[in-house]
């Protein structure tokens, strides 16, 4: 608890209030609406002049895992199971394994850097050529 005074000599007692990182809370905003495929919210933060376009926000990403069984006397079973993680990658890269075309030239036309190594070492480049999930 923090302790204010004032000029009348009576203290008031109240809750100490934390500093917010604006700058990270609107870039992770922009990770999100990439994720989230949302191209209203992406093109709000982007507007904003404290966004880092460059940002590398957590997400959950889930990928599909798929395995053959095989049986003796019963025909093959195919399993597929989707397991999900938690992984740090910038909207840049979210935006084009998404497929969205607009996203992804805007953030390149306020300068988004295309040469980071991401997702399993990966680059950003390497999210256009795999294309969506």
């Amino acid at each position: 608890m923090t302790v204010f005074g004032t000029s009348g000599g009576v203290f008031l007692a109240g809750k100490q209030v934390f500093p917010i990182d604006y700058e990270a809370e609107v870039s992770q905003r922009l990770v999100d609406a990439s994720h989230a495929n949302d191209l209203k919210t992406a093109l709000e933060c982007i507007a904003d002049p404290f966004v880092d376009v460059d940002f590398i926000g957590t997400v959950c990403l889930k990928a599909r895992k798929t395995e053959i069984v095989l049986h003796d006397e019963s025909p093959n079973e195919v399993r597929v199971e989707f397991e999900e993680f938690k992984t740090e990658l910038t909207a840049l890269f979210l935006a084009a394994h998404a497929g969205n075309v607009t996203l992804v030239k805007k953030l390149l036309s306020v300068g988004a850097n295309v040469n980071q190594k991401l997702f399993r070492g990966y680059a950003t480049t390497a999210a256009v050529r795999e294309g969506p999930y």
